[in-house]
């Protein structure tokens, strides 16, 4: 847990207050550039589960232990409430990490299936059929030739989705799916990584193009369910055991906070 520390005890306080000057110095650019990479950072420790769901902190935390000033600091803070990871509590400078509700990533992943059905079936019935040789070019090759890194992977399974959706052809429903992939986004990448579920993900997605180019729609639409489905069940149950993990290090960081 993050604890709130005194120049005395935490020099990097100097740090900030000098940055916070230089930061103003900056042209604009520059300092949407740095609140960017604030931003980034944040996020990422959202999403390893570094910044706990339900854990407070506040803005001078924040700083502290990223070594930024307040200014970056705030445009990353701000954006992350935006977009549902963040709320603003106890006063001006106070924010908590969102708790975790696990029934609206279900939800989410209800509407997101139905999208893809919907584009998976509008493809085997389109003439000429849509071109799926560069998704072909990644997922339909030989067991030695898969690229077994999970960022990659993931980072290919969000644009094969993402494809297939742009490719059926109806701009509201390829942008209701970008939305939906941007929420779920910091559980999916949990999907990747054993590699099991890697080699997997390689196993279905081989199946689901190649039901698409045969223009069978049904065994399209069954294979993306049940590809969805297992993804769904693998994302589950790691995220119930990071949460568990978080909670358990949090407990025991703010035991040795009291005992200190």
């Amino acid at each position: 847990m993050v604890t709130r520390a005194t120049k005395a005890a935490n020099p990097g306080m100097e740090v900030v207050h000098a940055e916070a000057q230089v930061a103003e110095d900056l042209p604009e650019a520059e300092r949407g550039t740095l609140g960017q990479a604030v931003y980034e950072r944040i996020k990422d420790d959202i999403f390893e589960f570094r910044m706990a769901p339900g854990q407070r902190y506040s803005e001078q935390e924040l700083a502290n232990r990223l070594g930024v000033s307040r200014t970056p600091l705030r445009f990353a803070l701000h954006v992350l409430a935006r977009e549902g990871y963040l709320d603003r509590v106890g006063g001006h400078a106070g924010w908590l990490v969102k708790p975790f509700d696990l029934a609206y990533y279900e939800d989410l992943y209800d509407f997101r299936t139905q999208i893809e059905l919907i584009a998976v079936r509008r493809l085997c019935a389109m003439d000429p059929a849509p071109d799926l040789s560069e998704l072909c070019a990644f997922w339909r090759v030989p067991k030695r030739a898969r690229v077994m890194d999970g960022k990659t992977v993931a980072r290919e399974d969000e644009k094969l989705h993402s494809t297939l959706v742009a490719l059926a052809g109806n701009r509201e429903m390829l942008r209701t799916h970008t939305d939906l992939t941007e929420r779920i986004r910091i559980i999916r990448r949990l999907d990747f990584i054993e590699p099991g579920r890697i080699r997997a993900a390689f196993d279905e997605h081989d199946k689901i193009l190649g039901a698409l180019l045969a223009r069978k729609a049904v065994e399209a639409e069954i294979l993306v369910n049940a590809h969805i489905g297992a993804s769904r069940a693998e994302i589950r149950h790691i995220t119930l055991h990071r949460l568990s993990l978080a909670a358990q290090q949090g407990a025991q960081a703010g035991a040795q906070a009291l005992a200190s």
